[in-house]
């Protein structure tokens, strides 16, 4: 139980939705708005507050469940092909943005010692221990999905 945490928190702590499921957060929210007749976006806060004194309390947390099975309907199942593309594998997924940008920083770091395709071994090592291929999956899906810190490696290879 020590690790354990509610499905809709999230690992990582936003601006706006805390570490609540964005999805769970905005489907509360528009539901709440249709009450009172105003803005959605205005109910983002309560219903932040609101779901941690919702997981206080049994009936409050079968209310969630049924709000976080709705979310789970209305997301689109993924194959285990679009999986490996969407996301990075083994030690690298889920993680935030901050730590992959660090990461990568200390990629850098070590390209600038010894090498780029020296520094991208040494990672391989170290972190494609459970899954082969895992580092060129992860730079993969940082050249795909955040192309502005991938650059920082083709200026340091050039």
């Amino acid at each position: 139980m020590r690790g354990w945490r509610f499905p809709w928190r999230t690992a990582t702590r936003d601006k706006i939705y805390q570490t609540c499921d964005r999805g769970l957060v905005e489907l509360i929210a528009k539901e709440r708005a249709k009450w009172s007749k105003c803005e959605w976006t205005e109910k983002i806060p309560t219903v932040i507050k609101s779901i941690g004194n919702l997981e206080a309390t049994k009936g409050g947390l079968e209310e969630l469940l049924g709000y976080w099975s709705k979310v789970l309907e209305s997301v689109t199942p993924q194959t285990e092909e679009s999986k490996a593309t969407d996301q990075p594998i083994s030690y690298y997924s889920n993680r935030s943005l901050e730590w992959h940008k660090a990461t990568f920083c200390e990629l850098l770091d070590l390209g600038d010692k010894v090498g780029t395709d020296p520094a991208i071994a040494q990672f391989s090592i170290r972190y494609d221990q459970q899954y082969t291929g895992a580092t060129d999956a992860w730079l993969n899906w940082l050249d795909a999905n955040y192309p502005q810190i991938y650059a920082h490696l083709n200026q340091a290879a050039a």
